[in-house]
């Protein structure tokens, strides 16, 4: 298995930033679940995807939708509300398109969340501690929302 290095430029604030992501990358596939808890990958099958990770293209497109997202919040009073809100913004997008979320894909999103909150230099077991709660809270929120495995089948 091989480490990518991904060098993502934007601008923040008009300031030009750089966030460089670290992923393992085997077969196509980068392993985005460096901060997700073990046990939230095993609630459901539909999860196993989440866990090994996604596309290298894909990848890269959660990635540079949730910095430009980013680039456009200018009314956020620290680097993480602007991070919580390009999520929450890229997680509404995807409800506003389809209706529904998959469990695996919102985990997904928030795998590359979590990432450039490293690369943007958050201490990574802060990282792992919100990886859950924030997980909890859009479940919260938003109940109706996300489509389990087992709901998926039901349909």
């Amino acid at each position: 298995m091989e480490h990518l290095r991904l060098n993502f430029d934007t601008e923040i604030q008009g300031r030009p930033r750089t966030f460089v992501v670290e992923v393992p990358y085997v077969n196509g596939m980068v392993a985005t679940s460096e901060f997700g808890p073990k046990a939230i990958y095993a609630e459901s099958p539909e999860i196993a995807g989440a866990f090994r990770g996604e596309p290298l293209d894909k990848f890269m497109d959660h990635c540079k939708m949730q910095l430009l997202t980013m680039s456009k919040i200018t009314e956020a009073e620290t680097d993480l509300d602007r991070h919580i809100g390009a999520l929450m913004a890229v997680v509404m997008d995807a409800y506003s398109r389809n209706r529904k979320i998959l469990y695996g894909d919102l985990l997904l999103h928030i795998d590359c969340f979590s990432l450039l909150l490293k690369a943007a230099g958050f201490d990574p077991e802060e990282i792992r501690r919100m990886y859950p709660r924030i997980t909890n809270t859009i479940l919260d929120l938003y109940p109706n929302w996300v489509l389990r495995a087992d709901e998926l089948s039901a349909n």
